[in-house]
Parts: structure tokens; C-alpha cells; sequence
């Protein structure tokens, strides 16, 4: 699945993330004024962001690829998605856990 930039953009502000142009355009959001994660996206007309694509930006905010097309699309609210994230980073601290343990 193709998403536009604008529609990624657009949906990500919605929920909060500020926008900032450098050389390429990044997402951030902040929690109690503090950065908890940001995104890029490239510059240009509103072209395509193809699934690859797609699936490092969730990468970078800590979700699947189908939850980042949820948040963008709004069926996923900021704070179901800090919940998603923060349960995917404590799993991945008890499987690091584990494997030092071993």
C-alpha cells in the first residue's frame, strides 16, 4: 500500500507531531515537553511513500507497518499508539534481558 506525503503529513499533525523543515521534512512528536520520536520525509510534490518506505518510517516511530497506516488514517489515536510502542520497547527489553542472561 502507496500512501501520499501530504496524507502522511496531514495525519501525523493531527496527532500531534510538529512538523520541521531541514533537507528533508521530520515529524516529531513531543510528550510533556519532552521529544518521545520523530520521523522523515523527503521533500517534493506530494508524491507516493511506497510500502518499503512506509515500513521504516514505523520502524522509526516503534510500530508495525499496518499501525502506521492506522495513526496516519486516524483509526489509531496518539495514545493507543504510545501504548502499542511502549509495550513493543518492553518486549524487546525482556528479550535483551534474557539473551544476557544466557
Amino acid at each position: 500500500m502507496n500512501l501520499k506525503r501530504n496524507e502522511v503529513e496531514h495525519g501525523l499533525k493531527r496527532k500531534g507531531f510538529e512538523k520541521r523543515d531541514n533537507d528533508h521534512r521530520y515529524l516529531t512528536l513531543y510528550v510533556d515537553g519532552r521529544k518521545e520520536v520523530s520521523t522523515k520525509v523527503g521533500q517534493g510534490d506530494n508524491f507516493d511513500i511506497r510500502s518499503d518506505e512506509i515500513g521504516f518510517m514505523a520502524k522509526q516511530l516503534g510500530i508495525t507497518n499496518q499501525n502506521f497506516i492506522d495513526l496516519v488514517k486516524c483509526p489509531l489515536s496518539v495514545e493507543k499508539y504510545l501504548k502499542i510502542r511502549k509495550e513493543r520497547l518492553d518486549n524487546i527489553n525482556n528479550i535483551i534481558k534474557i539473551l544476557k542472561r544466557g
